[in-house]
């Protein structure tokens, strides 16, 4: 039982890479056998992990068609980035309440990740780091459920997160410029500027959704 469950685990987050490094797109359909040779698991613990991926709404099944990778509308892109920016408006207000920048410590680590992450052009990797980053700044507000609907909702913007960093790196080159822009947050929280820090986490999420859109349209405008 024991690994059977870590076979599902590793199964689910190998597929997640692929999934967030673009090498399986939006609309893409998985195919079972060959996937599972790929993994090196038989087809059960690989059907498990296909549904956990279903659960975080990353894939989704169609009747007698499997699975595919989830295409989102821009109504899926609004509906997420608008309580994303309402999730972590509520908890700055929390943090700015209790003003301890010892809480962002934790998100030093995940810095020094995100950059070896983009120095190497792990795209996949860079976009794990940037959740972490995001979702341990909800953790430090100390708000267990507001951090549970965060990091479910963190599972559906992964998709929206790795558009936005493959498009950085076609056009600018490196994975770098996002990692200036976190590391800007993250000294921002530490001025304690309260007015400085929601001004700069709206434009930082503002930015994100209109990247995205732009990806969309590019995407759009290619197929037509």
């Amino acid at each position: 039982m024991i690994l059977q469950e870590s076979l599902v685990s590793l199964a689910a987050n190998e597929i997640r890479k692929l999934i967030v490094s673009g090498e399986l797109g939006p609309g893409d359909k998985l195919n079972e056998p060959p996937l599972a040779e790929r993994l090196g698991i038989s087809r059960p613990p690989l059907r498990e992990a296909l549904r956990v991926l279903e659960s975080e709404r990353l894939l989704e099944q169609t009747p007698r068609r499997g699975y595919r990778v989830v295409a989102m509308a821009d109504s899926d892109v609004e509906e997420i980035y608008s309580l994303r920016r309402a999730l972590e408006m509520f908890a700055l207000d929390l943090l700015l309440a209790h003003r301890d920048t010892a809480a962002f410590d934790a998100l030093d680590p995940i810095m020094a990740t995100m950059r070896a992450a983009a120095k190497r052009g792990d795209s996949a990797a860079v976009v794990q780091a940037n959740v972490q980053f995001h979702t341990g700044i909800v953790e430090a507000a100390g708000h267990g459920r507001l951090t549970d609907a965060y990091r479910t909702l963190m599972l559906q913007m992964q998709l929206s997160m790795a558009a936005n960093v493959r498009s950085e790196a076609r056009t600018k080159g490196d994975l770098t410029k996002g990692c200036d822009r976190h590391a800007a947050l993250l000294e921002c929280l530490r001025t304690g500027d309260a007015d400085r820090i929601r001004r700069e986490f709206a434009e930082h999420g503002e930015r994100d959704y209109l990247e995205r859109n732009a990806v969309a349209g590019r995407t759009e405008a290619a197929r037509a």
